[in-house]
């Protein structure tokens, strides 16, 4: 089964729990960041609800925090509920793996992720926002892209990576800081989305 096996709902009530948990973080970076008008900020929740607990756990968080957010604070956060969810579900899948417990799994869980969020952004970008991500410097060097004569498709999702890749990097480093940071107890008690009775836990990634 492979990758499939990490996603056998395996919901329990823990899990529930946290996926509030996880909404408040990823509440509380965004309004972090528009307050200070940096990058975005707003998946540190769905990441960490995916390494702990799953694709399925950290897809839900981030599909509803943009879903709330979009009736409060960030009237646009509806159209990339596409992106939050598919970024938790990346998350799930590392988490699966053990990624984020090696250098070379960290690395290949941050470029998943900012290929993930970049790629789905884009079209987004393009179709409802005229290929500008909101990002200040970003739509300044689309503006200069476009202006020199390079396709849309292209210089909308260099705008959007060039917000990505330094988001995700604080994202995923911080994400893995409060899994590390947490009691091994408590973490344990999520480990049992990764496997059925019987079922070898997957290897961590080297």
């Amino acid at each position: 089964m492979g990758v499939l096996n990490a996603f056998k709902f395996r919901m329990n009530t823990l899990a529930i729990v946290l996926i509030p948990v996880c909404i408040a973080i990823d509440w509380a970076g965004h309004a972090l960041a528009q307050a200070l008008h940096l990058f975005f900020l707003d998946s540190i929740g769905t990441v960490l609800g995916g390494l702990l607990a799953g694709p399925w756990v950290g897809g839900l968080a981030g599909l509803l925090t943009n879903i709330l957010s979009s009736g409060s604070t960030d009237p646009i956060a509806w159209s990339y509920c596409g992106v939050a969810f598919a970024i938790g579900v990346v998350a799930g899948i590392g988490g699966y793996y053990g990624w984020h417990k090696t250098w070379p799994g960290r690395i290949a869980l941050y470029v998943l992720i900012v290929l993930a969020a970049s790629i789905i952004s884009t079209p987004i970008n393009i179709g409802l926002y005229g290929g500008g991500s909101g990002v200040a410097y970003g739509d300044a060097m689309y503006a200069a892209l476009v202006k020199s004569g390079w396709p849309t498709w292209l210089a909308a999702y260099l705008d959007e990576a060039s917000a990505d890749i330094p988001d995700k990097f604080i994202t995923v480093v911080v994400a893995t800081a409060i899994y590390f940071g947490l009691p091994n107890r408590y973490r344990a008690l999520f480990s049992v989305w990764r496997r059925s009775p019987g079922e070898p836990e997957p290897a961590p990634a080297r």
